[in-house]
């Protein structure tokens, strides 16, 4: 009897973990989907010219996925816009550190180092961007 009674406490305890465990990778579904609906409107203002407003989307998209490289790169492109130069340059190095083949990241900064005259190292940006352009 003690047996059966251990194997149920032990079946129950599995299927609560379970369940725990569904709800943990549906509350990381719902932030990533967030995250995407952060970046999205970060584009959006992006597009409008909106640049700072754009930085604080890009900003709450990479509060909750850190190591974006894609949010990186378009936060970096907004901070260099919005005037903000050493962060700009800072989120736009990590995102190809992050990713090193990610051809967009390095197309961008490829645009940001142009634009302040560091031609040489704008040129390298940019036959990385067009080596992993796919």
């Amino acid at each position: 009897m003690k047996r059966v009674i251990i194997f149920i406490v032990a079946i129950l305890l599995i299927a609560g973990l379970g369940a725990q465990l569904k709800a943990q990778d549906r509350a990381k579904e719902a932030s990533m989907r967030a995250a995407q609906d952060y970046l999205k409107h970060g584009l959006i203002l992006a597009g409008e010219g909106r640049y700072e407003t754009a930085v604080g989307s890009f900003k709450k998209a990479l509060a909750i996925n850190p190591n974006w490289p894609e949010a990186l790169s378009l936060l970096g492109s907004a901070l260099s816009k919005a005037g903000n130069d050493r962060e700009a340059e800072e989120a736009l190095r990590k995102a190809v550190t992050l990713k090193p083949d990610y051809s967009e990241g390095w197309y961008h900064l490829g645009e940001f180092l142009e634009e302040r005259g560091k031609k040489q190292e704008a040129q390298e940006a940019f036959r990385k961007a067009k080596q992993y352009a796919k």
